[in-house]
């Protein structure tokens, strides 16, 4: 059976780690060949987004491929403030199963949203009508860096430049930001239980000239309630990947100290300090504090708190992102067996 990569903690396991990066390919923009022996789990995924931080709106439009079995999960999804669970933010149309289209470079998905590709690694529509709920959107992402792609070559993110308009329930906003895109190829994403604690994927863009993305657990010496339950997580090696885009250079990161403060909910990152490594030695002081948030059921057997961070980046200037915070069962019952709040 061919081998996809698998995703996760045995992707950044391969050979190749202290590269940091590869060169991703125009062609990789568009689903790539399946191979007639593939296992079901081969994947691909696109993310796009956008967010409004004076009004405490983000979105993410996320699309959740299975070229094997011919179908899509995802949609688009709007939330304002804080909300406790995905059907209450402001608006959600998300899908378990949809047909996949020929070209995901150019289509319309079952629920209604249009991507098309201007310029491959460059440049994107996107475009949303929901007329009963007047609720529109038209979104453009021109990239303000090449694409940031995995060493072992089928995962990229990327910080955009957004602009566009979007019509909130009638309400009338001007999107004038940055969004970081996502996008993947042939991986298998195991939908089964991992035993690991809650890991932060994270991303931040402050100007044309700086932005980061990093995938990180918290650091065991800040975390007494798991240090003892997650063997192999946390110390020197708790980031998985990420970059630093500094005026024009693109940078790997070599270690994060990353530290996740909670509210009133132990799931919801709150606040967030980091200090970023990068390949060249240089340190890089960001601290978030969130601004909006959501859960999201994006995987099974997994739950993501995804929030909307404004971060302090010193010299660097505010720069605004998301954090994706996921979290597996085992990991969950431990945070939530902390904080009884609900318990009868």
């Amino acid at each position: 059976m061919s081998e996809a990569q698998s995703i996760g903690l045995w992707n950044y396991a391969s050979a190749g780690r202290d590269k940091f990066f590869s060169e991703m390919q125009p062609e990789q923009e568009k689903l790539r060949p399946v191979p007639w022996d593939a296992h079901y789990e081969w994947d691909e995924t696109s993310m796009f987004g956008f967010n409004i931080p004076e009004h405490g709106i983000d979105c993410i439009i996320y699309y959740w491929h299975h070229p094997v079995m011919r179908t899509v999960y995802g949609g688009i999804m709007i939330w304002q403030g804080l909300n406790t669970n995905a059907i209450g933010c402001a608006y959600t149309d998300y899908r378990l199963a949809m047909p996949m289209p020929a070209d995901i470079t150019d289509c319309t998905y079952a629920n209604g949203v249009k991507v098309k590709m201007v310029e491959p690694m460059k440049e994107f529509d996107i475009s949303f009508d929901d007329d009963a709920r007047n609720t529109h959107l038209r979104l453009n992402l021109k990239a303000i860096m090449p694409p940031a792609c995995r060493y072992n070559n089928n995962h990229i993110t990327q910080a955009m430049k957004t602009a566009g308009e979007l019509v909130l329930n009638g309400e009338r906003y001007t999107i004038d930001g940055f969004h970081s895109r996502d996008r993947s190829w042939n991986e298998c994403r195991d939908e089964s239980q991992l035993h690991i604690p809650p890991l932060n994927w994270t991303v931040g863009i402050a100007n044309e000239g700086f932005a980061f993305h990093h995938t990180s657990f918290d650091n065991r010496k800040y975390r007494p309630e798991w240090r003892n339950l997650f063997p192999g997580h946390g110390d020197d090696n708790n980031c998985l990947w990420g970059y630093v885009w500094d005026e024009g250079e693109l940078l790997g990161i070599t270690t994060v100290d990353q530290n996740t403060s909670y509210a009133w909910d132990p799931f919801r990152p709150e606040r967030v300090k980091t200090v970023l490594t990068a390949s060249n030695g240089k340190r890089y002081a960001i601290n978030g504090r969130q601004i909006a948030s959501t859960q999201i059921q994006c995987w099974p057997n997994m739950t993501g708190n995804f929030a909307l961070m404004e971060w302090d980046c010193g010299d660097k200037g505010t720069a605004y992102g998301d954090i994706q915070m996921c979290t597996w069962s085992d990991a969950y019952k431990l945070m939530d067996s902390l904080n009884p709040r609900h318990r009868l």
